[in-house]
């Protein structure tokens, strides 16, 4: 791991007795929990947008449950990523942390390959292990991966989307309609005929998986997990989420993403999709070229970050089995453990 990755300042021992302590008073057996929720095989999943405290909880839950962290993030895959994807450093605490530097950057992770890695780390590293699986993350599409027990509808395939693009300026959009029709009539009939960006979508999509669009919308609308799944959504009001999102950004221009960038693009990963389209990352690679100017740069890092976040909500809120927690309306962060691990308790049968 890069000496650039965060260094976590965690919890101390005294707090996590008075957790257990607290729980007590709640009539919780801690012990008993943790024994029921092994013997459960429950998958306790920490989600919500980013800069909402996912990772600081989420390893401070890893101590208490005496467990370790899947991380659910397409861009923490990726090694060298560090200061941009904001990795923190957590091996002094004794806590593992998997799917996390497991690809060169030029590597195209799919949702399915990232899915069956996931699911053979829990099976082997958690429930043979006795152990509980801690997922932790903000992509959306890469958790109802790995816990649902459908394939997700994919992400943008960019080749495929471009050409299809080309073949409907030379070719006509009707031809392309009909061809939507063929395939899924269903879907055809839902949107307009001159509805390029949606025709494209499905038959890309189409292409991409080799099933009707309007069959993986039905399929999410009666999804089900695979596992017995605890998910539990991290949120705060906007403008403190939004003053999160600008101190961050601006302590990762200090702790060097620029220079980060800059060894990527050295090691010929300049036109990687992982760099293109990561925010952080495509920005800084249009102030190396000489696009915008390092200020410019960053007021760009923060605006697209609030965007990720906004859209990050979206997906989550989409989601009725979250159940959704108010960080900042918490004074401290020992109340906040402990109603997340009501919430948890409640989800024991």
């Amino acid at each position: 791991m890069s000496n650039n990755i965060n260094k976590m300042k965690i919890i101390k021992k005294t707090d996590l007795s008075l957790i257990k302590s607290k729980l007590k008073n709640d009539h919780i057996n801690f012990n008993k929990l943790l024994e029921e929720l092994i013997n459960q095989k429950k998958v306790i999943v920490i989600c919500g947008p980013t800069c909402a405290g996912k990772s600081r909880i989420g390893i401070i839950l890893a101590k208490l449950l005496n467990t370790d962290i899947i991380s659910v993030d397409s861009m923490q895959v990726y090694r060298g990523m560090d200061i941009g994807t904001d990795k923190y450093n957590i091996e002094d605490y004794g806590i593992k942390q998997f799917m996390i530097d497991t690809f060169e950057p030029d590597h195209n992770l799919s949702v399915i390959e990232f899915k069956e890695m996931c699911r053979d780390i829990i099976e082997k590293n958690f429930f043979y292990a006795r152990k509980i699986p801690l997922l932790v993350g903000g992509s959306g599409l890469y958790i109802r991966g790995v816990i649902n027990d459908i394939d997700p509808v994919p992400a943008e395939n960019k080749s495929v989307r471009k050409r299809l693009k080309e073949e409907i300026k030379n070719k006509g959009l009707k031809k392309y309609y009909l061809k939507l029709k063929n395939i899924d009539e269903k879907y055809a009939k839902k949107i307009s005929e001159n509805d390029q960006r949606r025709i494209i979508r499905a038959l890309e999509v189409y292409e991409t998986v080799g099933l009707p669009f309007s069959d993986l919308q039905n399929a999410w609308k009666n999804k089900k997990s695979t596992y017995k799944a605890v998910l539990i959504g991290l949120k705060m009001e906007r403008e403190k989420l939004y003053r999160h999102i600008e101190n961050r950004v601006e302590k990762m221009f200090s702790r060097g993403l620029v220079v980060e960038v800059k060894n990527l693009i050295a090691k010929g990963y300049k036109d990687c999709n992982s760099i293109l389209q990561a925010v952080g990352y495509k920005e800084v690679v249009k102030y190396i070229n000489g696009e915008i100017n390092l200020h410019e740069c960053v007021d760009e890092v923060k605006r697209n970050t609030r965007r990720l976040a906004k859209k990050q909500m979206t997906w989550f809120r989409a989601d009725p089995g979250i159940k959704w927690i108010r960080t900042d309306s918490y004074d401290n962060i020992i109340d906040l453990i402990v109603d997340i691990l009501n919430i948890i308790n409640n989800s024991v049968e």
